[in-house]
């Protein structure tokens, strides 16, 4: 099943879903809810792993830019607090515009940025993003890294860079903040696992990376399908718009569809897409889907396409307007 295709076409447009002849006895049933009409992820042994492609796209005033990469979720068990554990890991390069970043300032981004990874973060039992879990782990790796970076980049530049570095990663708090940030943590683990009362449908405030600190939120109605679609998964569908206090003008909304694993909960798809526009209109959409059953499709590479000079930050979720590359993350 090409999951990729089944919500959208090339063209990013919603698609309707076609009936597959051998798939249609898993579609149309009733979902089996756990509790109060409610959504429980279903973990099995610690290490249980969910591989995916995953692709970003950044567009303000006519320009874009797409950061793409392969990853996995393996669940590591609770915590001591009950919470639950996750380790993310990069199993592909980093591509920009369907190339690895070939600018100085941005090799230098991307070989720092590899340390982030392995990842531990805890969520809640709903599946909500608490914190980082392995920032010593981080700042060891780093340790390790700086020797290596500093023998390949020389100049003033390399050297203001891997001193703030210094200082950033000894503040836990600028890791923690660094993804909060991050387009896929904020979405991935988002609280879907909850009750959706006898409605299917609740309400509640989203936030999310392109939000100004003082926003409210984006209001969201968030829904759960009552049967399985015709590939026999569950769908839930959020749809939100801006929610602002008196003092800001801008407008925007917010819409995504999760396609989740009938019988583990997991997620094998999601799309989504934010919007806001006060001066110029900023848009961000982000496709995840499942590799497990599609080891035939990789991400496109294409080496051979033009560099580019404003490059959308690996570890982060902004577009660089200074020619920087992954450099403006840490100011």
């Amino acid at each position: 099943m090409n999951y990729k295709s089944l919500l959208f076409d090339d063209t990013h447009v919603v698609q309707q879903e076609q009936k597959p002849a051998e798939k249609v006895e898993k579609g149309n049933q009733p979902i089996q809810f756990d509790g109060n009409f409610g959504l429980e992820r279903r973990l099995g042994k610690n290490g249980e792993k969910q591989q995916y492609g995953l692709t970003i796209l950044f567009e303000e005033d006519g320009k874009s830019n797409e950061i793409k990469y392969e990853l996995s979720v393996s669940y590591l068990g609770l915590s001591d607090e009950h919470t639950f554990l996750y380790q993310i890991d990069r199993t592909s390069p980093v591509y920009i515009n369907e190339i690895i970043p070939d600018l100085l300032a941005d090799k230098l981004a991307y070989e720092a940025g590899k340390i982030f990874y392995p990842l531990v973060v805890e969520t809640r039992k709903d599946g909500k993003f608490l914190s980082v879990k392995n920032s010593e782990a981080i700042r060891k790796r780093w340790i390790k890294a700086k020797a290596g970076i500093e023998d390949y980049f020389e100049g003033v530049y390399a050297a203001k860079y891997i001193r703030l570095m210094d200082e950033r990663l000894a503040d836990d708090h600028f890791i923690q903040i660094c993804f909060r940030d991050d387009w896929f943590i904020q979405t991935y683990f988002q609280s879907i696992y909850k009750n959706y009362l006898k409605d299917l449908s609740v309400e509640g405030n989203l936030l999310f990376p392109n939000l100004e600190p003082v926003a409210l939120g984006y209001k969201t109605t968030e829904t759960v399908s009552p049967r399985t679609n015709h590939f026999g998964s569950i769908m839930l569908q959020h749809e939100g718009y801006l929610e602002q206090d008196e003092t800001q003008q801008a407008t925007g909304g917010y819409q995504a569809k999760y396609i989740l694993s009938p019988a583990s909960k997991a997620v094998q798809i999601i799309i989504a897409e934010w919007w806001i526009k006060e001066i110029s209109m900023k848009k961000v959409t982000l496709k995840l889907f499942t590799m497990d059953k599609l080891d035939h499709e990789k991400l496109p590479t294409n080496i051979s396409a033009s560099s580019i000079e404003g490059l959308v930050f690996l570890d982060g979720n902004k577009t660089n307007k200074s020619n920087k590359g992954f450099w403006s993350k840490w100011f």
